[in-house]
């Protein structure tokens, strides 16, 4: 009796030892997830030769949070939710195993000034700052043409 309550005890704990991994960045790579939205997702830091300035953006209330389908290479972002609206698509350029450059993908739709301007500017690298929980903690940086550095921190979090 004791070696069989034993037993059970041992299979119980690696089972929640094999359920409680921590996710890494390859978790991050493919799948569905979402981007809550929060006042702190609409601060920008510019830097601008030796100068450092913030900048907070229009939010639109309407948007509760983005929900990315991220295969290899590509993820499509929709607002609220899957099917709702018009999707953004865009092209990843995996850098590292945590780091990628995002582009809009202008063979999918007509892009606005702001997708036109980002992909002109070489797009948007990506950066892991820490994983917590089921969510990874970024910094989205463009480097303009004209060498002024703009940042923005998010979360995207597994679904």
């Amino acid at each position: 009796m004791k070696k069989t309550i034993i037993l059970i005890t041992i299979f119980l704990l690696i089972g929640l030892k094999i359920n409680a991994q921590e996710l890494t960045c390859s978790d991050f790579k493919i799948g569905t997830f979402y981007i809550p939205t929060s006042d702190e997702m609409k601060k920008y830091k510019i830097t601008s030769n030796d100068s450092i300035s913030e900048m907070t953006a229009e939010r639109d209330l309407n948007v509760n949070r983005y929900v990315v389908i991220r295969e290899k290479n590509s993820q499509t972002e929709w607002k609220n939710g899957i099917g709702n609206g018009n999707p953004t698509y865009e092209i990843l350029e995996w850098i590292d195993d945590c780091t990628y450059r995002l582009t809009y993908d202008s063979s999918k739709g007509e892009m606005d000034e702001m997708t036109k301007w980002v992909n002109e500017n070489n797009g948007i690298v990506v950066s892991k700052i820490k994983i917590e929980g089921k969510c990874l903690f970024y910094d989205a940086t463009m480097t303009t043409n004209e060498g002024q550095k703009i940042s923005q921190e998010g979360l995207i979090c597994v679904e």
